[in-house]
């Protein structure tokens, strides 16, 4: 199942991996980087774009004003939204790398012209690109409110039943092992 209307995708790879003990974009899963490895993911799922928020050279950094820098994934989302080169926006998290494309595209093709998340996380999700959609984020960052699953809920959005192992998010050594143990055992039965 394809998604036939344009898309940017964004990877926010901009936390600082505490809990992982080291930065979890250049951990290696199946030889590359994760966030190769999620660029790549985003591209097969159907982006004409991919965007990445990290606030290091060579890549969108989070605006300069001191109540929209180094707030979370709302302010990587509103530093990019000046960077899309289309109207809807997939937001990914790179540290979820057992999502598939199949499941984005599913996730995209329910979006239509509204915001859409999985059920059982905020990201990723669907936004509509617009002035109005900068402006809401500007303000709830200066309201001090940095949850993306409130932005979904004042945007209405539209939530999806997915795979929620697909959504384990890798925080921690013993997550990222558990993740790397699927995508082998994944692997293991594509090869069967």
């Amino acid at each position: 199942m394809q998604t036939h209307t344009a898309f940017t995708a964004l990877i926010l790879a901009g936390g600082l991996s505490s809990r992982m003990g080291q930065d979890k974009a250049l951990l290696n899963i199946q030889g590359q980087t994760l966030l190769s490895h999620m660029q790549q993911l985003a591209f097969a799922a159907g982006a004409k774009q991919v965007l990445v928020s990290r606030n290091q050279a060579g890549f969108i950094h989070d605006l300069a004003q001191p109540m929209l820098h180094q707030q979370g994934p709302l302010a990587g989302i509103l530093a990019s939204l000046s960077h899309c080169t289309s109207d809807r926006l997939l937001v990914l998290a790179v540290d979820t790398p057992l999502l598939t494309a199949d499941s984005l595209q599913l996730l995209l093709n329910a979006a239509a012209n509204q915001a859409t998340y999985f059920t059982d996380s905020p990201l990723p999700c669907v936004l509509p690109v617009s002035a109005s959609l900068a402006n809401q984020i500007e303000q709830q960052l200066h309201a001090g409110k940095r949850s993306v699953k409130q932005l979904l809920d004042q945007l209405g959005a539209l939530s999806v039943a997915s795979s929620a192992s697909e959504l384990l998010n890798t925080n921690t050594p013993e997550q990222w092992q558990q993740c790397l143990n699927v995508l082998a055992h994944r692997r293991d039965y594509a090869q069967a």
